[in-house]
């Protein structure tokens, strides 16, 4: 009788365990359009510390490079979650959070924007992080990516005539301007022949406004870039157009190599004189999505449509799905890289592939490709600013390749 009393209970475990397994393999069996949903991206909004819960309120006072790549990924995504589900809510939450970083200006917080320089611009400087305390920088890098996802707003409360918005998006778009101006200023541009040129950038400590003349870095230039087509656009000043045309011929005509075996290009962080120094998919991605903003959303049409596709034969090249799934470090491979793909816990740029899946817009393949890495996003511990975006990126892609 005793062991019959024990087998009851150790059949019931069995068929408990037997279910949950089961249930477990169900949920891996989901794709990434069952996983990736605007809950999932609702429940980690609220988790960020970027979330308007959290954002302004804490009273902490950022400096421009949390602004740049910590809040512009958050606000860039809450645009993207408008255009996947056309609720309001998303820009509700942007406009407090805008209306507080523009009251965080070195200008209204009397810091001077560089070194001994006497300047309280209307931007956010660095405050030493890039200098090591001891400079303090406005980098156009990040003023184009704090900008970007305002202009972006201001952009869609205009196309959409979202009246009740009207009023900031005017306000935030004049603030822009007088951020974005403060980088176009004389000896920060480099006119290479009467059809190219290029901005400089900033060093670290050397100078006070120029890159001890040297060009840009294309992802830091066209962060800049994006946003001035954007307030162009927006304003109809047209103050940077023949700039950002001059920009955009030069990384075509000079700067762009062509794959031939993946119908895709590549290029390096600098020039020429820095053969084999490609870009790392993250910022390869940030140069990309620069490019493809003023194509598709501030109008400028140097690259033709046929050429826009090549830039999305990039994610075919840099993803390898095998089981699991491997990605690349660089948008091409190195002379003395060992390897070519990478696991993620072999590449720290794993997981900004996702970051390419705005191009899915000129091929649904795209997010084929990108799917099981996508499901790795869901799977993995913890989320980063970059997954949040990424996550309302699929959305945004998948209902504008449905419509």
């Amino acid at each position: 009788m005793n062991r019959k009393k024990l087998v009851i209970p150790l059949l019931l475990l069995l068929l408990l365990f037997g279910s949950v397994a089961i249930l477990n393999n169900k949920n891996l069996d989901k794709d990434s359009e069952e996983l990736i949903t605007p809950k999932l991206y609702d429940d980690l909004y609220i988790k960020s510390s970027w979330s308007i819960k959290n954002f302004p309120q804490q009273g902490k006072q950022f400096k421009g490079h949390e602004y740049a790549w910590g809040w512009s990924y958050v606000a860039n995504s809450l645009m993207e979650m408008y255009k996947a589900t056309g609720d309001e809510k998303y820009l509700g939450l942007l406009v407090p959070q805008i209306e507080y970083v523009f009251s965080q200006t070195d200008e209204k917080l009397k810091i001077e924007s560089f070194t001994n320089s006497g300047l309280y611009l209307p931007a956010w400087s660095d405050g030493g992080y890039y200098t090591k305390g001891r400079f303090n920088y406005t980098y156009p890098v990040h003023t184009g990516m704090i900008i970007i996802p305002v202009l972006r707003f201001v952009n869609i409360v205009n196309e959409d005539n979202i009246m009740k918005y009207k009023e900031s998006a005017s306000k935030f778009l004049k603030e822009s301007g007088r951020a974005l101006a403060i980088h176009n200023q004389p000896g920060m541009w480099r006119d290479i022949s009467q059809t190219e040129g290029f901005y400089y950038g900033h060093p670290y400590g050397e100078g006070v406004v120029s890159e001890a003349n040297k060009i840009g870095v294309p992802n830091r230039i066209f962060a800049y870039l994006a946003a001035c087509g954007l307030y162009d656009k927006l304003s109809g000043e047209g103050k940077y157009t023949n700039r950002i045309e001059k920009s955009l011929r030069y990384f075509k005509n000079s700067l762009v190599k062509y794959d031939k075996e993946h119908d895709s290009y590549y290029w390096s962080y600098w020039d020429n004189h820095n053969a084999q120094n490609w870009e790392d998919i993250s910022h390869g991605e940030l140069t990309t999505y620069g490019i493809y903003l003023l194509h598709e959303e501030a109008g400028f049409k140097v690259f033709s449509q046929k050429e826009m596709k090549k830039f999305k034969n990039i994610v075919f090249k840099i993803v390898d799905n095998q089981n699991p799934p491997r990605v690349r470090k660089y948008i091409h491979e190195k002379n003395d890289e060992q390897q070519i793909y990478y696991t993620p816990k072999e590449n720290d740029y794993y997981f900004s592939a996702l970051r390419w899946s705005f191009l899915g817009l000129y091929d649904e393949k795209v997010l084929d490709d990108l799917e099981p890495i996508y499901e790795g996003i869901y799977y993995k511990e913890g989320f980063s600013n970059n997954d949040l975006y990424s996550i309302a990126l699929y959305l945004s892609t998948k209902k504008h390749l449905n419509n």
